[in-house]
Formats: structure tokens, sequence, C-alpha cells
């Protein structure tokens, strides 16, 4: 038996970015009609940790440049309606109506205007207030059960019953942020398909024992994975080198195929057998100007070392990565050089190749590809199988590149199923 504290007509699973939004736009939808009785769910002490952590803690929230393209999914047709409906534009409204007030960058990126995650997550929480929403944290669901007239959500120390139920459990990286799968867990329990699953923009762990030698050093490269011989994604960006990995927002957006090849032998869902990232070092310079430059600092400087041949034009310790790369002597004189050595020179810098050897670690992953099928649910979050129950963000599978793509998802799917869980459609 459930006493009147355990039920409500509606719980959210969850409170982090969507979750709350979720609850916000339920909350308000509900109190300009008869009231309902919401309820957020949260494991963790606090609500939001994973939202604070966006960004840098800036909280990059949606971007301008909004398309279907900037999203991986099993279902195309089904997100691109919803962007065209839900905007950056009316998201940022969205915010500004809460008196959040939002600034692009020149990237397109949209922060806050404090600059500050915590501004938004203090907009979220100050509504929930406003519109009675209760917040019950160190809370953890463990079991979801559909039951006559609703759903039984059973938590370490009891259980709740609710009318309508909206699961925004998150993805399984980054658990230190309070994700651990659990929507995927609660999907099988319902009997709900699930995509495979797998880490996203993260850092790409690489077979080579040279990386120790430029850990630390960042450099402008344009980026490209290749599938097969294939190039199936560029990206121009800082690249990051670290002992065992390379990272930067360019490699994050490579990182999908690696971590789908490791997990599922495939790149854009086809079969793969071999996957690399090859990087130009100096994009904005062509080999010829290199091999040029090159010569002229053979000639200039002769009695220099070879690892420092590439002066003035790359960062010293990637030079001498390069050069043991290619099992040139460092100590060797430039003038001793060759020029089939500073040709070898000028090529690698232009494609410097990188054998990913693992799939990354969730703990620095941002995000889950994969997950709840989207055939399982309709165009308002809400189940198919389940009438009432409504799945949102990153626990369905859908994921985006960087820059305010997974956010915006989060936010709109959440705002979406708020609204209809309580019986309403507009975004206001």
């Amino acid at each position: 038996m459930y006493t009147e504290n355990n039920k409500f007509d509606v719980i959210i699973v969850g409170g982090g970015a969507g979750g709350l939004a979720a609850a916000v736009c339920c909350a308000k939808k509900a109190n300009k009609s008869k009231g309902l009785r919401i309820a957020v769910l949260e494991k963790e002490p606090k609500p939001c940790k994973k939202l604070l952590a966006t960004g840098n803690g800036k909280c990059n929230l949606t971007n301008m440049n909004m398309s279907e393209k900037y999203y991986n999914t099993s279902a195309q047709s089904f997100i691109k309606p919803l962007l065209s409906k839900y905007t950056p534009q009316k998201l940022i409204k969205f915010w500004e109506s809460r008196g959040l007030f939002c600034v692009p960058d020149e990237y397109g990126r949209v922060y806050p205007n404090s600059g500050q995650a915590i501004s938004v997550a203090d907009t979220l929480l100050i509504n929930l207030k406003k519109y009675n929403t209760e917040l019950f944290c160190n809370t953890e669901v463990k079991k979801i059960t559909k039951v006559k007239g609703g759903f039984a959500v059973g938590c370490t120390d009891k259980e709740y019953f609710c009318k309508k139920l909206i699961i925004s459990a998150g993805g399984f990286v980054q658990p230190n942020l309070g994700s651990n799968g659990s929507g995927y867990s609660f999907a099988k329990d319902l009997n709900l398909s699930c995509t495979p699953l797998f880490p996203s923009l993260a850092p790409v762990l690489c077979k080579d024992k040279l990386l120790s030698v430029v850990k630390g050093v960042r450099c402008n490269a344009v980026v490209k994975c290749i599938a097969d011989g294939k190039v199936i994604h560029t990206e121009k960006g800082e690249l990051q080198f670290n002992e065992k990995n390379i990272s930067g927002i360019c490699i994050f957006q490579l990182s999908r195929h690696i971590n789908e090849f490791f997990s599922l032998g495939s790149v854009l869902g086809r079969p793969c057998r071999k996957i690399q990232i090859n990087a130009d070092l100096l994009p904005d310079i062509a080999y010829e100007e290199i091999f040029s430059a090159l010569t002229l600092r053979r000639r200039l400087y002769p009695d220099s070392d070879a690892a420092e041949i590439f002066c003035g034009l790359l960062n010293k310790k990637l030079s001498r990565y390069l050069c043991l790369k290619l099992n040139i002597n460092e100590k060797l004189s430039a003038g001793d050089l060759s020029d089939d050595d500073l040709s070898a020179f000028a090529s690698l810098s232009k494609e410097c190749t990188f054998i990913p050897c693992a799939p990354s670690l969730k703990e620095n992953a941002q995000v889950t590809a994969g997950g709840v099928s989207l055939a399982e649910i309709n165009k308002n979050m809400e189940c198919k199988k389940y009438k009432g129950l409504y799945i949102i963000g990153e626990t369905l599978d859908i994921d985006g590149l960087c820059g305010g793509y997974n956010l915006h998802w989060a936010f709109i799917s959440g705002i979406i199923a708020g609204h209809n869980a309580a019986a309403g459609d507009s975004l206001k």
C-alpha cells in the first residue's frame, strides 16, 4: 500500500539537465490548470552534478548552428522535425523568460551570460520551488514496474507510485558525475529495446610509446578518421597530446567512430577491419613550403641538432617526436640531413598517423552513444508500449557532437516530455 506521501501524479527519475527541465515545464503547465503533485528523484546528494561540469563549468546550452547532421542516431527522421520545431532561438527564449540571459560566441555556441553553469542549475531549482515541485536527493531508483493506473518506482528504502513517469537517468559514462546506466536497466525490465552502448566525445587511446615525448603539447591540426583506407570524418582544431592518448575537441568529434569500431567492429554501421587517425600538424602551410623552410634552416644552421630543424614551425617537443618516429638520431647535425630526410620530415608533419588501440575509458567520455531505441517512443517522448511513460535525453539513442548539441537535446526532450506529461504540447 502507498501512503499519500508516496503517491504522485508525475515522477521524474533523474535530477539532471533534462529531468529538471521536464519537471519545470510539467509543473508550470499543471499550475495553470488543476495542479499536479510532481516529484524528482535524484540518487546524488545534489542535483545537476554533470550539468555543473559541462563546458568547463560554463555550460554550453545550445548552438545557433543547429541541424540533425550534428547528431548520431539510428533514426534521423525522428530528430529532424523536433529540431525544426524546438530551435535554439526557442530554447534561448525559454531561458530568458525565466531570467537566465544567454549569449552566443563567434562559433555559435550559446552560454549563460554569467559564464557559469551554476546559473543554469539555480534557474531550474528556483523554478522547482516556485511551482512546489518536490525534490528528493539521495534517493536511488532500483526498479520500475508497470502497475494498474501507473507505475511503481522502487527505491532503496521505499516505493513510490505515480500516474505518469519520466525517465531521465542519463547514460553510463562519467560515473563520478552520477551516471550509472540505470536507465538502460529500467528499459530492459520493461522489455524495451536498446541499441549497443559505447563512449563518445572522449580522448582516443593510441598504441604509441613515443607519446610521452609530447605529453602536454598542443597544436592546431586537421585530423581525419580513416576506416579501411577511406576518410569518413575530418575536423580542424586544437590537438592535445597526452601520455597514452590524443585529445582535444577535434579528436572528441572523431571518437565516436573509434569507439564504435572497438565495440561493434563497424564504423557508421558498416563492418570495418582497420581504423586510424591522420593529423596534419601544419594545416596552413603546404608541403612545398615546409620542405623549403627545412632546407633553408639546414643551410643556415648546419651545426644545430636535427630535432631543431622545425624551430619556428613546430613545438620543439613535437619536432623531437617526429625525429624519433622517423628513426632519425635527434643529435645528428642538421647539415648531415639528406633531402630525403627533409622530405620525410615535411611529409610526416602533413600526415602523422595514430593507431587507436582500445575503446575510450567511460570515465573520460562526455556522452553515451546508443540507448533506448527511438522506435520505442513517439514524438511526444512517450513510450508506445506504456501510456504515461516518457524517456528523454541521453537515455535514448541520440548523441551529438561537441558544441552544445547534447544539452540542447536534453533540454528540448525534457521540455517536450514535461509539457505532455501535464497534457500540454507548446514551448512557452
